[in-house]
């Protein structure tokens, strides 16, 4: 049946089950298409309505799932903050140069304060060359300062 009843058409209301079909009349007509027209309103009104719900939950869904991102980047920089700030206690305490303080590494206070005992224990191993035994002053020639040259000088100048 076409949207609009014509007056060539005759137009029946839709009766239950076991209930004759009544003839409409125009005032009957203008009605049904009146209705008719309202259900299209309100269906294309749903609808868009349904949309609208469908887009607020993706946005909503996008500013929770950028919230995680953000909350993930926070823990991540907390972290890395944390751990800056346990190596930096540590090199404190143990006296580690504060150019040096990146070379100590590890995941606990126990891990990083051995790291600075090595490193320490390191920087403080004397780096200058052993004494070469071939070159410099004998054990048999006298210092030009001591008393044993004064002496030696004296007893052989007969003073």
């Amino acid at each position: 049946m076409s949207e609009q009843a014509t007056a060539a058409e005759p137009v029946t209301a839709e009766a239950p089950q076991g209930e004759p079909a009544e003839t409409l009349g125009d005032a009957g007509r203008k009605a049904l298409t009146a209705e008719r027209e309202a259900r299209k309103v309100a269906e294309k009104s749903a609808a868009a309505l349904a949309e609208r719900i469908k887009q607020l939950e993706s946005a909503n869904l996008s500013e929770l799932e950028r919230a995680q991102r953000e909350a993930a980047e926070a823990r991540s920089t907390l972290e890395q903050i944390t751990k800056q700030n346990l190596r930096n206690s540590v090199a404190l305490a143990k006296g580690v140069p504060a150019d040096l303080v990146d070379f100590l590494h590890g995941d606990t206070e126990d891990e990083i304060a051995a790291r600075a005992d090595v490193l320490l224990a390191r920087l403080n191993t004397p780096t200058a060359p052993r004494a070469d035994p071939s070159q410099g002053a004998r054990g048999d020639a006298l210092a030009l300062n001591s008393d044993g040259l004064e002496q030696a000088l004296r007893s052989k100048l007969g003073i």
